[in-house]
């Protein structure tokens, strides 16, 4: 691919006239603006209805916006999942103490039913670019998984026959139906609760969610005391202990998530407040406070520069040479992945330069495989 062409299929073009159509049709983001063509608005990909650039400006507000409300609730969902995989089937290999299986189906329904206003939920849009990365994704939802499951195990095993309560749980083969409700209860508790600081990227008291998610998880709550009060005969006393504790491991939970976001270099950077650039007409300023605002842009922009194994991934297709009648009836084709990405090793087609020297030909056999380069 000449340089010609790569530069202009990754680039972002904003034309109007009738001769610039076929350079928004080759862009890869190509921007008709207001008032352009008839031509080069149906070679565009995006069309500006409102004068100056100030929609593309609300448009990245609002995409970071989604990415954060997506963000959240992967790793929401993967922690959860983890949560309740891990406390039940310790508790249950540990002691023989089983929960109900409705129970466990109610806990599943109602989780997935509480988290549907997330995709409406009050997100921040961030000055530093989002990255979908999958392998912080999933180490932050490890954190909150392992840190609330290993707190809620401790929980439950110290309540059981603990002295000076006055109704303690009884973790045995042949477990109360009290006991069940506890269990269950603080399941439910935990994986609710967790919404608020895995949503949040600052402290999650001073991150206000949107008023539906709030009726939401706050209303699931209170209906599932409800059901292991009356269905579970859990007690008072027990059902004030499982809310107090989950309320505490929530502060501290949150709290560690600063920390360990600072630790593997996922800290979301400053929120846009407001978008006050699009509501009112831009405040003069001095060609002095201009030039500094315009280093301060550069020094975000260059703070969230992908690394190059980010922006670059190697394809590489490994097609296994067989022969015989193995051959014959077979015709296998896998692909090698490692780390997220498709295997790096290989180099992009044409004898192409590779991270790890000088590629081989294309066909060449290593080992049983046959190596194959991608055209792009």
């Amino acid at each position: 691919m000449s340089a010609y062409k790569a530069l202009t299929l990754f680039s972002l073009i904003l034309l109007q006239g009738v001769n610039d159509a076929p350079a928004l049709s080759a862009a890869q983001v190509g921007i008709a603006v207001e008032g352009a063509t008839d031509a080069a608005k149906n070679a565009a990909d995006l069309i500006l209805t409102k004068p100056g650039l100030s929609p593309i400006y609300g448009a990245v507000l609002e995409s970071r916006r989604i990415f954060s409300r997506i963000k959240s609730y992967v790793i929401y969902r993967v922690a959860a999942s983890i949560v309740m995989v891990l406390t039940l089937s310790i508790v249950l290999f540990a002691s023989g103490c089983a929960v109900d299986s409705l129970l466990i189906i109610i806990l599943a329904l109602l989780n997935d039913i509480s988290m549907i206003p997330v995709a409406y939920d009050n997100a921040q849009a961030t000055t530093k670019p989002q990255l979908p990365n999958a392998r912080k994704l999933v180490i932050m939802s490890l954190y909150y998984g392992l840190a609330q499951s290993a707190a809620g195990l401790v929980f439950i095993f110290l309540m059981n026959h603990a002295e000076g309560l006055e109704d303690p749980i009884e973790l045995d083969s042949n477990c109360s139906a009290e006991t069940r409700g506890f269990i269950w209860f603080h399941l439910v508790l935990v994986t609710e609760l967790m919404i608020f600081s895995v949503r949040a990227p600052i402290f999650f008291l001073l991150s206000r969610p949107s008023i539906h998610l709030n009726v939401s998880v706050i209303g699931t709550c209170i209906g599932s005391a409800f059901i292991a009060v009356y269905a579970s005969e859990l007690s008072g006393f027990n059902l004030l202990w499982i809310i107090l504790f989950n309320l505490g491991t929530l502060v501290l939970a949150d709290v560690g998530k600063l920390w360990f976001r600072r630790l593997i270099n996922d800290e979301p950077g400053d929120n846009i407040e407001s978008d006050a650039l699009l509501e009112v007409p831009p405040i003069e300023t001095t060609e002095t406070e201009k030039h500094m605002a315009k280093k301060m842009r550069y020094v975000v922009h260059n703070q969230s520069i992908l690394p190059p194994e980010d922006r670059q991934h190697v394809v590489q297709i490994r097609r296994k040479a067989t022969t015989g009648l193995a051959g014959f009836f077979t015709d296998l084709r896998t692909t090698t992945i490692s780390e997220g990405y498709i295997d790096k090793r290989i180099i992009l087609a044409t004898g192409a330069t590779s991270m790890r020297g000088v590629a081989p030909p294309a066909g060449k056999r290593i080992g049983r495989y046959k190596q194959a380069s991608m055209p792009w």
